[in-house]
Formats: structure tokens, C-alpha cells, sequence
């Protein structure tokens, strides 16, 4: 990699429909927020490349929004593979969306980011 090359860094947001996935994208790609959005049928897809001043290089993220709905869930694991960074997202006003991270979403995901550790 030539010293201007950007690093490139593979980021996941996971979690259930409704919490918030797409308006991170949005707002860390964009610097957007909408207040009210449209589920993500099947997954969003951006990218955003920083450049870090101390460390003279750039870091391309390539952000893979997943969809929450129950139909799409195989499709987190297709996204989550290679993965350097899974970002697990719930919202605070619905305990369930963070029951469902620990019942479901942080069960299927691990074994595809890290297949050597147990569960």
C-alpha cells in the first residue's frame, strides 16, 4: 500500500427495524438527518473517506446498512462477512430491540466476524 493509499475499513449496522441503522448512515455519511424514513428493504449501501491529519492516511468506510425487518435477517450474514467493523444499533425507547440484539443479532452475527470463537 503506497503511503496516500486509503485504509479500507468494512462497517456493518445491525439491528432491528425502526432503531436508527439508516440514520447513522445517513448522518455520518451526509451529515443528514430526516425525522422519519422509509424501512430499508433488503440494505443501504455508502461510502465516506476521512482523512487522519496525525497519521497522514485516509480511511475509506464502506458502511453496509442492513435491513431489520425478520424476512431480511439471513441477509446481515451475507453483509457482516469480512467485516472490520459491526456496529450492533438498538433504540432506548424499545427494550425489545435491545433484547433482540442479545437474543438474536449478536448470536447470528459473531460466528461470521469471528468463526473461531464460540458462542
Amino acid at each position: 500500500m503506497s503511503e496516500n493509499e486509503a485504509v479500507q475499513c468494512k462497517v456493518v449496522l445491525i439491528g432491528e427495524s425502526g432503531v436508527g441503522k439508516t440514520s447513522i448512515l445517513n448522518r455520518f455519511t451526509s451529515d443528514i438527518f430526516y425525522s422519519s424514513l422509509k424501512e430499508t428493504p433488503g440494505g443501504n449501501y455508502a461510502k465516506k473517506t476521512i482523512y487522519i491529519k496525525d497519521f497522514n492516511k485516509s480511511i475509506k468506510f464502506e458502511i453496509w446498512d442492513t435491513a431489520g425487518q425478520e424476512k431480511y435477517r439471513a441477509l446481515a450474514k451475507v453483509f457482516s462477512k469480512n467485516a472490520a467493523v459491526t456496529v450492533f444499533v438498538y433504540d432506548i425507547t424499545r427494550s425489545d430491540s435491545f433484547k433482540e440484539l442479545k437474543n438474536y443479532w449478536i448470536k447470528e452475527i459473531k460466528p461470521v466476524v469471528s468463526p473461531n470463537s464460540s458462542n
